[in-house]
């Protein structure tokens, strides 16, 4: 997204974050409206972030970083923002209040993305305010000093702060817009080298209590010593990014694949993807589960109720979407369950067009759920619209595999899996491009402006980019087994990770450089999931 503003190796510009405060507190609160207000949220940020020259250079669900080529442009889009959603009627009547953080500095440009202190700095300033409120940096206040048109804006010193990782104090400034509240509560801000011990307990207390609820059950059943846990077969592990070890091993049942984080949960089905040799007929043993896995409590939970996936994909709300199929003799038609986070109820279910394949491509996007054509109508994609049920099913040129949805510019990507392709289908205009890729595209994740693709017959990725006319790109992965394919591929901590079962390995694949690193499991690893903190991967018997 950022492709425009890279020239030399590094560049100065004026770097703004936003976030919702209290996104929890609102998606407890409002679940049935949250993609809606999701949705909405990031149209009204978006149009001002172009309106006044911002580039977007990454979202991670509730939040914003965007670059500026001015600090007065960054400003006043901050302000435009705040007037935008402050204006607007939110569906269920929920409050919406987003905190903003703007800084000035320089910063190396790699690839796609910026690096470097200033960005970190931004991002910190933005951290210690409140919903409502804009904070603005020194180095961008005196920018702005210079500035005699900013309508509607003053700048105010609030004092001196400090702010977590930064070894010295900084005088922040708050944004006050004519029309919106100018009063806030004190900021959320560090305390200074050496202060009060017995405070610093307190809150490092009260943090440990919260990290507890999360981990310390998972550590004591996975964890002896310093020791790693040991990988198991018909498990689900969860992989530390860093280090690149696992963390935690939760048993499931047998054969699991497809893998997806929602809800504070992992969600895993089981006998979807296979190999090469067998059927590839649907499997009816009573075991075509779907589990749920706590990883606060290590504890793994089937969600019953005739269930029989063959695709799954996250909710905003943190609930889940399952698509289930049945053998044409059953009698049954193929459907589309929302499966609540925290009771495992069905809160709907949708008949959806008829397929009798073992695996349906699913994803959530643009407030709808986007099925794949399935075994009747191969090539096609239909829309469910979940507010009222409607259906509308697009043709298209090739088959209908995966499905991806791609938030940054209002896409669906579809794999053409027998063809050798990919296609883009625009939400808002219905318009459509094919794009030929060197692979069998199986499953893929979104990376900014990259879409990555596992090729399903040899021990590749494919990335492709989200716009533009560039041609695809392999990145081969040195597998000893040559035979394998790549299964599954995800996207998080800033890598891309990929599956390749039969070479017993998981792969971490640095976007900026190609670069990749082997992580041996043993046994199968089929599925994947990552975000920011957790790589999670589902594993087989070999």
């Amino acid at each position: 997204m950022i492709s425009a503003m890279v020239g030399e190796a590094s560049t100065t510009a004026t770097f703004l974050f936003t976030d919702v405060e209290g996104s929890t507190r609102l998606l407890k609160a409002h679940r049935a409206e949250y993609a809606t207000i999701l949705a909405d949220h990031h149209r009204i940020l978006r149009e001002q972030f172009e309106a006044y020259g911002g580039r977007e250079v990454d979202n991670q669900g509730e939040s914003f970083f965007v670059a500026f080529p001015r600090a007065r442009d960054a400003v006043l889009a901050a302000a435009a923002c705040q007037r935008a959603l402050a204006d607007h009627s939110w569906s269920g009547g929920a409050t919406v209040r987003v905190r903003m953080g703007i800084h000035t500095g320089e910063a190396e440009l790699s690839v796609d993305r910026y690096i470097g202190l200033s960005v970190h700095r931004a991002a910190r300033v933005g951290a210690v305010g409140h919903g409502g409120q804009v904070l603005v940096s020194p180095t961008t206040a005196g920018l702005l000093d210079d500035e005699d048109d900013l309508p509607g804006v003053t700048l105010r010193e609030l004092g001196t702060y400090w702010l977590k990782d930064i070894p010295r104090p900084v005088r922040l400034f708050q944004l006050d817009i004519e029309g919106l509240p100018t009063t806030f509560p004190p900021l959320a801000t560090a305390e200074p080298p050496g202060g009060d011990r017995r405070k610093r307990t307190a809150v490092v207390g009260a943090l440990a209590l919260l990290a507890g609820a999360i981990a310390a059950a998972a550590v004591v059943l996975t964890q002896r010593g310093n020791a790693p846990p040991k990988v198991l077969p018909n498990s689900v592990v969860r992989i530390d990014p860093k280090t690149l070890k696992p963390t935690q091993v939760v048993p499931v049942g047998n054969s699991p694949d497809l893998v997806v984080a929602s809800g504070g949960y992992v969600w895993v089905t089981h006998y979807i993807l296979r190999g090469g040799g067998g059927t590839n007929g649907l499997r009816n043993a009573g075991d075509r589960t779907l589990t749920r896995v706590d990883p606060a409590s290590g504890t793994a939970t089937v969600v019953g109720g005739g269930l029989a996936p063959c695709g799954i994909t996250p909710d905003p709300s943190g609930d889940v979407w399952v698509a289930n199929c049945f053998e044409s003799t059953s009698g049954q038609s193929s459907t589309v369950v929302r499966v609540d986070a925290r009771t495992l109820a069905f809160e709907a279910t949708w008949s959806v067009p008829q397929s009798v394949d073992y695996y349906r491509g699913l994803a959530y996007g643009g407030g709808l759920v986007w099925v794949a054509g399935g075994s009747e109508n191969p090539n096609s994609v239909t829309q469910l619209d979940p507010r009222s049920g409607a259906l509308k099913t697009t043709r298209l040129e090739r088959d209908a595999g995966a499905l991806l949805w791609s938030e940054g510019y209002g896409d669906l990507w579809i794999n053409n899996f027998s063809a050798g392709s990919l296609t883009r289908l625009h939400q808002a205009t219905g318009t459509m491009h094919v794009v030929d890729v060197p692979a069998a595209p199986g499953l893929s994740a979104v990376d900014r402006d990259t879409i990555w693709s596992s090729d399903w017959f040899s021990p590749k990725v494919v990335r492709t980019a989200a716009v533009g006319s560039s041609a695809p790109r392999s990145v081969r992965l040195p597998v000893r087994n040559a035979a394998t394919g790549a299964w599954n591929v995800a996207a998080g901590a800033g890598f891309i990770w990929a599956t390749t079962p039969a070479d017993g390995s998981l792969w971490r694949i640095d976007p900026r450089t190609n670069g990749v690193t082997r992580i041996p499991l043993g046994f199968f690893p089929a599925g994947v999931t990552a975000n920011a903190d957790d790589v999670w991967v589902t594993v087989r018997p070999a």
